[in-house]
């Protein structure tokens, strides 16, 4: 993201125009067989959010035993995340990662689950793909064209074709464990095999 990105995130964040409240994504939280999986797992399972925000599913997958990774350009957003997983003492099982998704990427086999909420960039798709270990998860959910309806300025660059997000996985060879498409919204979860 150039500069201007991070100016209005930060601004979004301050002013309270962005998601301030610690909740999990509501569509992870409904895929109970996405976790069962990773309930047993010993040393504890590897979470990453990308474009964590505020830190509701941080915070929601810490507190069933994950360690979790949150980045996010905002300085601002990690501030409300830290100041969550703190709150609920979880800060021990937390990183946080202030980075510009434009030039960050994950580490080859870095996580079990992959979560990445509200925010388009099919540039970090490669990228996503190698950070999930064999057998872990890759969870996403934006908006789509559908949105363009409710929202007719929203820059179409930043939203999917309804159907895009299964086809996605589906096409590197996972196996699509939930895929849903809404009105405005495209969800999957999809194992790496």
């Amino acid at each position: 993201m150039a500069e201007a990105d991070r100016r209005r995130w930060e601004a979004r964040y301050t002013e309270g125009d962005a998601p301030v409240h610690g909740t999990v994504n509501r569509w992870l939280a409904h895929q109970p067989a996405v976790f069962r999986r990773f309930e047993q797992n010993s040393p504890a399972p590897q979470a990453l959010d990308i474009a964590c925000g505020a830190g509701g599913t941080l915070l929601w997958l810490a507190q069933r035993g994950w360690r979790v990774t949150g980045v996010d350009i905002s300085p601002a957003a990690l501030a409300l995340a830290q100041g969550l997983l703190a709150t609920a003492g979880m800060a021990a099982r937390a990183t946080l990662i202030e980075a510009d998704l434009d030039n960050w990427r994950p580490a080859a086999a870095s996580c079990d689950l992959l979560t990445c909420f509200y925010f388009l960039d099919r540039r970090l798709w490669p990228s996503m793909r190698e950070a999930v270990r064999p057998q872990g998860v890759i969870c996403l959910s934006t908006f789509h064209t559908g949105r363009l309806a409710e929202r007719p300025d929203t820059d179409p660059t930043h939203l999917l074709e309804p159907g895009e997000l299964a086809s996605l996985v589906s096409s590197w060879g996972w196996t699509v464990l939930a895929a849903e498409t809404g009105v405005q919204m495209e969800s999957v979860a999809g194992q790496k095999v």
